[in-house]
Parts: structure tokens; C-alpha cells; sequence
């Protein structure tokens, strides 16, 4: 198995993602050229305070911009959503510094996160309407990164997303903290670190 490109769907692909796209296409192309069976797998992290960065911003600033209206392709548009979080968060950080509190301490009480963690605890239970507005902008995002996988000729057997296998890798951690996460008994369940 080959894994690569593992975007987040906060916004577009960058540099990296297409050096990584590149590599592990070509690296998959060699093995099979040399007799292996390769599956070529692509993780994408679509879910998260992230995620929900960029659709809080759509929500407050939006106006109902779409792809088509704008003119942008998807993971542009919701990328500049993520950037337009960023710049407010900053500026109520600098706003309650300014008003006597700790710089580290402004960053967690920023009105700004404590509305997107509540977004991420609301998408955690489901709640309907912030599933159909993730899933709306999750759509205009991969219709923008398949243009780009398009341009860059690269593709994948599988692809799997964080959204459908969180749950397992909690229930995991859980196990753990139960247990008291102790090495020992985390090579007895899992196997050898």
C-alpha cells in the first residue's frame, strides 16, 4: 500500500501535497512496474476544528458564495474562508490582550474558536444542519482537488476519509485511558511499538 496526497479540507493542495502526489504516483508506478501488487490509497482528514474554521467563516461572512458564484474553484473558496477565520481569530487574540488578558489564555477564550469547538461538538453529535453545510463545502472542496489530481495525472485504488474511521481510533484511545495507557499493556494488545 502506497499513501499520498492526504489533503485536509480546509483548503486548497500546496506544494507539498503535489511533490507527495508525485512521488507516491511515481513510487507506486515502480513497484508495479517490478511485479508488486500495489494498492495506491489517498487519507483525506475531513473533519476536525479545521474543517470547522472554514465553515464558521462561510457562515458569518459567506453571503451564500458558492464555486459558481465566485468563480473559484471549491477548495480555493472554502480556503479563503479558513484564512478569513484566522485573520479574526488574531484580531479578538490582539483585542483581548489589549484588554488585560494573557496572550495565551486570549487564545482560548476568542469568541471566534469557542463558536468553532462548539461547530466540531455539534458535528461530533451529528446535528443535521452542520452535517449538510460540511458536506456542501467537503463537495465544492473535492470537486476542486480532482481538477488538480486531474492536472497532475495521478489517481488512487482507495480512497478513505478521517470522517469514517475516527470512531474506531477513539474507542482505541478509550481502551488506552482505561488501562491507564501502560507500554506493557499496549504491546500485549496491540503488538510491538
Amino acid at each position: 500500500m502506497v499513501e499520498y496526497s492526504s489533503p485536509n479540507t480546509n483548503k486548497p493542495l500546496h506544494l507539498g501535497h503535489v511533490r507527495n502526489n508525485l512521488l507516491g504516483f511515481a513510487l507506486s508506478n515502480i513497484l508495479k512496474a517490478n511485479g508488486h501488487k500495489v494498492i495506491m490509497v489517498n487519507l483525506v482528514n475531513d473533519r476536525g476544528i479545521h474543517i470547522c474554521k472554514s465553515m464558521l467563516a462561510w457562515q458569518k461572512w459567506g453571503n451564500g458564495e458558492t464555486p459558481e458564484s465566485s468563480s473559484k474553484k471549491g477548495d480555493h473558496l472554502v480556503g479563503d474562508y479558513y484564512v478569513k477565520f484566522d485573520q479574526e481569530y488574531k484580531k479578538q487574540i490582539n483585542e483581548l490582550v489589549a484588554n488585560g488578558i494573557k496572550e495565551e489564555e486570549a487564545e482560548k477564550k476568542a469568541p471566534i474558536i469557542l463558536e468553532a469547538q462548539e461547530m466540531l461538538r455539534k458535528w461530533e453529535e451529528s446535528d443535521k444542519e452542520i452535517r449538510i453545510l460540511w458536506e456542501k463545502m467537503n463537495g465544492w472542496v473535492y470537486t476542486g482537488f480532482n481538477e488538480t489530481y486531474i492536472k497532475l495525472g495521478v489517481n488512487f485504488d482507495r480512497i478513505y476519509y478521517e470522517s469514517q474511521t475516527y470512531l474506531l481510533g477513539k474507542s482505541i484511545v478509550e481502551k488506552g485511558l482505561d488501562m491507564g495507557f501502560y507500554i506493557e499493556r499496549m504491546i500485549a494488545l496491540f503488538g510491538p511499538i
